[in-house]
């Protein structure tokens, strides 16, 4: 049996030092004294009306008329800490602390008693009171209310009247149900009804007119083998991914710009897409379930085999950081406003529950007390978000890195090991510089007699010139604007420990302070985004500064050549190139230059530097990659390109949070250890007839002091005994299928969410996704092979009367395409579809605020053939062929779209110009297929509707396009009248509740 005990034991499993004995020591006759002449009097005259169990309305949940009840506290923790009164928030709160809730409210006590308190607290707090307060809301809870917490049970199939109509045991479920009301399902859907309703449901695209054909003469021999192999099909489908990844895309409040920051801004997010992508090939490839919610929370920390898997899992991280961010201008809760919405991004997604609720105080309605958030809190205040650049708006938010994806799956230790040995170079390399003619060279295994070294530590075979502040420098013989250099260097400064982390070349006047000239260098603290990358400055007059991409690594071996032709500049990095710009030369007729430091000596390297070489020309581009390439050194990784997502902090800032009193910075209860939610500790016991909690549920979970805890809530969320998860899941499957969840609130599983309508048949699909290995595919599989999905949308009346709301799933649901099915059933219409999948973004080059100047997000949008799930999806600035449909704002977890009804609606349908457009263009396809009316008609009936039409409607056809024909002025030419006229009745049939919804 269940042992369910009271709400109490929430708060108080979760105190991390119980400080309330079973068994107190005695008290002395003085310290009892000391508490009814001084302590008692105060609360029961300035806190009992507020905080004590006949208080109308208790604050903060806090009771203070009982020892227990001081102790266990309120929504900020425990009221007090024996014997330490200044982390007391009794004394914090008597004091007026800074931060703290000012107690009273209404002003001090004097502080004669504040100090009888801190007396009071300091010697241990002795209480006398032995009598024990309960809040009333820390009443029992009754086992429905919360029966998303328990575990799952392992109902059989129920037996049904007639067991030959079930084509899965989840029909004995919803058949059993249907005739304990005394009801019957309607009958199944015809072929060409199912077959729309399968290609919708499962790749979000109509069949044509020959596929819903096939379909048709297949049922006809054999109608379970064409449902079977048609779901085979589209499941292996390409596009079956782009349909429910798009589903888990609104789950993941998926955008490509952070929308409005609360100042009028909204960043880019150039790089979102590619956590888009992942979702798509997650889909297609069928990762298991559990496997890809641990990837999105832990991607980071997972193994991984090939560098495609490493930057997958990267990738996938990005579901922490692609949320809408307010701004941190005069936000001091900027950071905790990234951890709130990562908790109630991860809760909210895989167990229904809306956590964050819990930020300021216990959850109002749900079994999670304030240090349950903490305790999640801790866990991503030790994780650093990667974001990017957020549009180069510090108001907006603090520029972060983004993970380097790389084409060789190195840990950076390894890379950092394997390249932090001097380089062995061959014996032909100094031929191979000195082939392409050098102005100077030096190997610098000895002093160089073309550079004059300035403090240099000592140069030998080993090491070359170890450089410790110091520099070398040269003069050329004539100022020419076009040279090249090349050198190998090491830098042993750690990034970001300086503004510049070094500067490794200038060619410039040595003592000229406005630093005319050309700088290379690598950036530190200055610019945030450049830490650690190569970057271009031509001098305070130039005022031009050009960054590459690639983090070089301290204590790595790396290779630069950098080419002036004339104005243009490239920098190549281990024979790749890095920079490529236009840089107006500042250097005038100045014929110094040095390396190891700026030209005014600023930001020198420490570090060491190795076969230096200038050229009194520009280079090409294969003589530069050639001196990387003849040094016969292995390949470092290099970078494909960039991703949102997170990382652990250093192991110093991984930290518990403490609760943030009212959920704000800088009021602070007691520090809470990281974990999870406790709620389930009271169904430990479970009987034969479920799925029992495991340890990993029950217990606290044990996190290492230098980890965040992100993959032990990973596997805590993906156990395979989570009351929750796979029916949260599950849930959103069905919903998608059928039209309406079995609980009717896929986001919300909690006290107040809606209760599941079949329970037993809930917990028999959720024991069969994890069972199958947490396959989404095959539990689709299933479901669409069930009669319960495959009924007919039409039924009799009285089973429409006596269940309007399909409750029982005695029928089908007949629903409205959703905003993306619509404008690729259009296009698939006219033919203009294309099926490949979409390249990167709108915006993958765009850093900047994207509705700055005003309107200019609107420029953003391309024109694209794609499929809908590949159009940049801007926050607040949406795709204008999907804005009418109910889109989501990407701005909070939507497990189920809106559906609304409104003019602006049909309004789309007859003035959109992309409507308008796909009108015209099937149009011209009409008029160039030959044939009379009639068979332009069925044609247009075949594309749009994949059915012929009636010959009522083939007659009215025919009429309303002459009819709008001659309506059109006699001076536009027949030609165009016709093709007008036809436009108009391909429109029409856009807008017809036939072509919008599927039964």
């Amino acid at each position: 049996m269940f042992r369910i005990l009271p709400l109490l034991c929430f708060s108080l499993s979760a105190v991390i030092d119980l400080q309330v004995a079973v068994a107190q020591p005695e008290i002395s006759a003085q310290e009892r004294r000391f508490f009814e002449n001084k302590i008692r009097p105060v609360l029961v005259e300035h806190c009992y009306g507020c905080h004590s169990a006949d208080a109308d309305e208790i604050g903060g949940k806090l009771l203070l008329d009982s020892q227990a009840a001081m102790m266990k506290g309120g929504e900020s923790g425990p009221a007090l800490v024996a014997s330490d009164p200044d982390n007391s928030l009794i004394i914090q709160a008597l004091r007026y602390d800074e931060g703290a809730s000012a107690m009273p409210p209404d002003e001090p006590l004097p502080e004669t008693v504040v100090g009888d308190f801190v007396r009071w607290v300091s010697r241990g707090a002795a209480d006398p009171r032995t009598e024990t307060t309960t809040h009333p809301a820390d009443d029992d809870l009754d086992r429905e209310s919360l029966w998303s917490f328990q575990p799952r049970r392992s109902p059989s199939p129920p037996q049904i009247a007639d067991a030959s109509l079930a084509l899965d045991p989840l029909d004995h479920f919803v058949g059993a149900r249907l005739e304990s009301e005394g009801l019957q399902p309607t009958t199944d859907a015809p072929p060409e009804t199912l077959v729309r309703r399968l290609y919708v449901d499962l790749i979000g695209l109509p069949p044509t007119n020959d596929q819903t054909a096939a379909f048709i003469a297949d049922c006809e021999h054999d109608r379970s083998g064409a449902i079977r192999r048609l779901v085979d099909q589209l499941l292996s489908s390409p596009q079956f991914g782009i349909r429910w990844g798009r589903h888990w895309l609104d789950v993941a409040r998926y955008g490509e710009s952070n929308g409005n920051d609360g100042l009028g801004r909204n960043a880019s997010m150039p790089n979102a897409w590619r956590y888009r992508d992942y979702v798509i090939d997650a889909m297609n490839r069928d990762t298991p379930y559990d496997r890809f919610l641990t990837e999105q929370i832990a991607g980071d920390l997972l193994p991984a085999e090939t560098a495609d898997q490493r930057n997958r899992n990267l990738i996938a991280t990005g579901f922490l950081a692609i949320g809408s961010k307010p701004a941190v201008a005069m936000n001091k809760n900027f950071a905790m406003d990234i951890v709130d919405d990562q908790i109630n991004a991860v809760c909210t997604a895989a167990i229904g529950l809306s956590v964050a609720c819990a930020r300021c105080h216990d959850h109002k309605h749900d079994p999670i007390p304030t240090r349950d958030y903490y305790a999640l809190a801790g866990i991503f205040s030790s994780t650093e978000t990667l974001y990017g650049l957020a549009g180069k708006e510090s108001l907006t938010a603090p520029p972060t890195p983004l993970h380097p994806l790389r084409d060789q799956w190195v840990p950076e230790s390894e890379d950092r090991d394997a390249r932090s040995q001097s380089p062995i170079f061959p014996g032909s390399y100094p031929q191979a510089i000195e082939s392409l003619d050098p102005l100077l060279y030096s190997s610098l295994e000895s002093v160089p007699e073309e550079l004059k070294p300035e403090d240099v530590k000592g140069f030998s075979a080993k090491n070359f010139a170890t450089l410790n502040g110091s520099r070398l420098v040269g003069k050329l013989p004539a100022p020419d604007v076009s040279y090249s250099i090349a050198f190998w260097f090491k830098n042993e400064s750690p990034n970001g420990s300086h503004p510049i982390t070094a500067y490794l070349f200038s060619r410039g006047t040595l003592t000229d302070k406005n630093v005319p000239g050309d700088h290379l260098g690598i950036g530190g603290t200055h610019n945030k985004s450049r830490t650690g990358k190569l970057f271009v400055f031509n001098g305070n007059a130039g005022k031009k500064s050009v960054a590459g991409s690639t983090v070089i690594q301290p204590q790595t071996w790396n290779h630069i050549a950098m080419v002036r032709q004339d104005k243009k500049v490239q920098v190549f990095l281990n024979g790749g190139l890095e920079i490529e710009t236009t840089m107006p030369a500042t250097f005038g007729d100045s014929l110094d230059f040095c390396f190891g430091a700026r030209s005014e000596k600023a930001f020198p390297l420490y570090g060491n530097l190795a076969h230096v070489a200038l050229f009194q020309r520009a280079l090409s581009t294969k003589e530069a990659k050639d001196l990387y390439r003849t040094a016969d050194q292995p390949e470092p990784p290099r970078t494909l390109g960039w991703a949102m997502g997170v990382r652990e902090r250093k192991p110093e800032k991984i930290v518990d949070s403490k609760v943030h009193i009212d959920g704000q910075t800088g009021k602070y209860g007691p520090q809470v250890p990281r974990g999870t939610l406790t709620a389930y500790r009271q169904f430990v016991d479970a009987d034969e007839t479920t799925v029992g909690l495991s340890a990993n549920i029950a217990e606290e979970l044990q996190i290492a002091p230098e980890r965040s805890g992100r993959l032990e809530l990973a596997r805590w969320l993906t156990d395979p005994s989570h009351p929750q998860t796979a029916r949260v899941m599950v849930n959103r499957i069905w919903l998608h299928l059928m039209g309406r969840g079995i609980v009717s609130t896929p986001d919300d599983f909690g006290v107040y969410g809606g209760r599941p309508s079949h329970p037993e048949l809930l917990d028999h699909l959720a024991n069969r996704f994890v069972d199958s290995g947490w396959s989404i595919k095959q539990l689709i599989r299933s479901i669409v092979l069930s009669r319960t999905y495959q009924l007919d949308s039409d039924c009799e009346p009285s089973l429409a009367t006596a269940d309007p709301e399909n409750l029982l799933y005695g029928r089908h649901l007949s629903r409205r395409l959703d905003a993306e099915s619509i404008r690729d059933s259009l296009l698939l219409a006219n033919g203009e579809l294309d099926f490949a999948p979409g390249q990167g973004s709108a915006i993958e080059e765009t850093v900047a605020l994207i509705n700055w100047p005003l309107g200019a997000s609107s420029n953003l949008h391309r024109p694209s053939n794609h499929r809908s799930v590949y159009l940049c999806m801007l926050r607040h600035a949406p795709p204008a062929e999907l804005s009418a449909f109910d889109l989501p704002d990407g701005i909070g977890v939507m497990g189920q779209r809106n559906v609304t009804t409104l003019p602006t609606q049909s309004l789309f349908f007859m003035n959109s110009p992309f409507v308008v457009a796909q009108s015209e263009r099937l149009a011209e396809r009409l008029m160039a297929s030959g044939g009379d009316d009639d068979s332009k008609i069925r044609l247009l009936f075949q594309t749009t509707l994949q059915r012929p039409p009636s010959p009522l409607e083939l007659k009215q056809a025919v009429a309303l396009v002459l009819q709008t024909e001659t309506s059109f002025p006699s001076e536009i030419d027949l030609p165009q009248r016709q093709q007008k006229a036809w436009a108009s009745l391909c429109q029409a049939l856009f807008t017809s509740n036939e072509f919008r919804y599927v039964d």
